[in-house]
């Protein structure tokens, strides 16, 4: 399936100031995939190196940092000679060799025509722990499949065309807005996970794509012993992973969790997940810039995927198919939705989310998304359904004479009310990508 990351990969592939390059994300988002039936077929050799199943490999890096006897190491134990210049080596499940993640940078320095490729599920984890090669490495990050992704690979190019090319100053045709909204049901009962998508795209069938959300999940709480060697970090992650999608677009509080545990215990759990991209936190702000007035202890919550989200919190699948239109209307789920195509539209970075809240009594506000732009910031309202009030979004803007326009995201189609424009939710990914 094709992944839209490919054609930033070919540009990094043909820079003459090249870096390795370190591909992170959580697991099972189609890393591996991208980069060896994607992006492999652009050179005539690849070499994959896999440290978790292939740990003789780690041996090639024992003797120090030299490029060339690195390289050399690596051919004599793969059998393969390589051709700097038109071979790929790719590095995959690198944190399980962390002298690989440090021998990056020498390659940068010595060896800068060798393309190099690391990718790896549990990074943050190995990378908080040795010496990183700042300056040396370019970073790119992959989450699960967008809105847009999906219409491509479901064989609805030339819908996804039509929005794309579409002027937000116009209705879309309300049969294309009806066909994009049933596309986005479809979209939203499965989410973005690859392995998902290719099983719907394949047999068109919901049970078997909830038998595999389960299972994702569940391979998801096997993998927690890797995320520390100490009992009490591991203690309540738990509890907090089985919470967390139950609080999508909720302004967070620990003892939404529990009320038994003190939140420092349950914290330690909170930020392994979040290094580990199972979640990700939408801090709170209250004025611009964004990243110089947020609150790192004011913030929302994120779950990896929409279609894991909902697995979590129990879908019935039948509900999709007899209610799907209310389903869709959901505010928790649309605001997950939202967020995972801003994700999805940062350049392939990790970047920080944010929403502006104004806490005041008798006069609160909040705005559900903070989008930073070349010349601004955008304020992001999602709506529940085909209407609602834009109180919180009217304050923000009439309080901010530098914001001179919001976004409204439903199921709304377009239309410009005065400082407001209004974005069909299933054209919120093709939006961003003009405007980011």
């Amino acid at each position: 399936m094709k992944r839209f990351i490919e054609e930033n990969l070919i540009k990094w592939k043909d820079e003459k100031a090249r870096k390795p390059l370190i591909l992170s994300g959580a697991r099972q988002v189609g890393k591996s995939y991208v980069i060896e039936q994607n992006f492999a077929p652009h050179f005539e050799q690849l070499l994959t190196i896999n440290f978790e199943k292939q740990p003789e490999f780690n041996s090639c890096f024992e003797s120090g940092y030299n490029p060339a006897m690195i390289l050399r190491r690596i051919e004599a134990l793969a059998g393969q000679r390589l051709k700097v210049g038109s071979a790929l080596v790719f590095f995959d499940e690198i944190q399980f060799c962390p002298e690989a993640i440090t021998s990056l940078r020498y390659f940068y320095e010595e060896m800068p025509d060798l393309h190099v490729i690391a990718a790896g599920s549990l990074l943050e984890f190995t990378i908080e722990k040795i010496s990183v090669p700042v300056g040396r490495v370019t970073f790119r990050h992959l989450g699960p499949m967008s809105f847009e992704e999906f219409l491509y690979n479901s064989g609805n190019q030339f819908l996804l065309d039509e929005i794309r090319g579409h002027s937000i100053r116009m209705p879309f045709p309300e049969a294309l807005h009806n066909r994009a909204i049933s596309l986005l049901k479809e979209y939203m009962a499965i989410g973005g996970m690859p392995q998902v998508v290719e099983s719907y795209i394949k047999h068109q069938d919901y049970l078997r794509c909830q038998e595999l959300l389960s299972d994702l999940l569940e391979s998801y709480i096997k993998d927690f012993p890797k995320y520390s060697s100490k009992h009490s970090d591991l203690k309540y992650i738990d509890t907090v992973f089985s919470r967390i999608p139950h609080l999508v677009g909720n302004q967070f509080k620990f003892v939404q969790i529990s009320r038994d545990v003190q939140s420092k215990y349950l914290r330690e759990g909170l930020d392994l997940l979040h290094k580990a991209d199972l979640v990700k936190l939408i801090y709170k702000t209250s004025g611009i810039p964004l990243g110089a007035n947020y609150n790192p202890q004011r913030f929302k919550l994120l779950f990896l995927d929409i279609g894991l989200m909902q697995r979590a919190c129990d879908l019935n699948i039948s509900r999709w198919i007899t209610d799907s239109y209310n389903l869709i209307n959901s505010g928790p789920v649309s605001e997950q939705f939202v967020g995972q195509e801003i994700c999805a539209n940062s350049n392939f970075k990790r970047e920080k989310l944010y929403y502006w809240a104004r806490d005041k009594r008798g006069s609160s506000a909040e705005v559900d998304y903070m989008i930073e732009q070349g010349h601004g910031v955008i304020p992001v309202e999602v709506k529940a359904g085909a209407s609602g009030k834009l109180k919180s979004i009217h304050l923000l803007l009439d309080s901010n004479p530098d914001i001179s326009e919001g976004i409204k995201v439903s199921l709304d189609n377009f239309e410009k009310q005065n400082n407001i424009q209004s974005i069909p939710i299933y054209a919120f990914g093709s939006w961003l990508e003009k405007e980011i």
